[in-house]
């Protein structure tokens, strides 16, 4: 696990402070996507809101993790894997209406929308509901 987490740190020049290292075993560990409030409970040391803010939004800038937006204003967080990285611009996902449980669907296939003339697309997100094996 710390392996990777370096990894994923050295691959984007960045340093191993202990909240960079702390969140993203917390990330790699949960098997699903984490909203920052169950992120931050999960931490062992106390990191505040503001350190733990900046941290997300640091793993955005550099693709280390990647937002999934849901309804109501709901954000959740997931590590950006390699494969994800090369078609990040299509992207899917599923939430579980029973455990409200977010996963990547790195297998799921789409095509892009096609644009009106004068459109540009720099990305989508697919949203599958329903419930997960878990729930199911």
């Amino acid at each position: 696990m710390q392996e990777e987490v370096f990894a994923l740190l050295g691959d984007k020049n960045l340093s191993r402070t202990p909240c960079r290292v702390e969140m993203l075993k917390i990330l790699l560990e949960s098997g699903s996507a984490l909203p920052e409030t169950e992120i931050r409970s999960k931490l062992p040391q106390h990191f505040d809101r503001t350190t733990v803010y900046r941290t997300l939004r640091s793993f955005l800038e550099q693709d280390v993790i990647h937002s999934i937006p849901l309804e109501g204003g709901d954000v959740r967080y997931a590590v950006t894997r390699n494969k994800e990285r090369k078609s990040s611009q299509f992207h899917a996902h599923f939430y579980c209406e029973s455990c409200s449980s977010v996963y990547c669907l790195s297998r799921a296939r789409f095509e892009p929308p096609e644009m009106p003339e004068g459109f540009v697309a720099a990305g989508y997100d697919v949203l599958v509901n329903g419930k997960c094996r878990k729930c199911n």
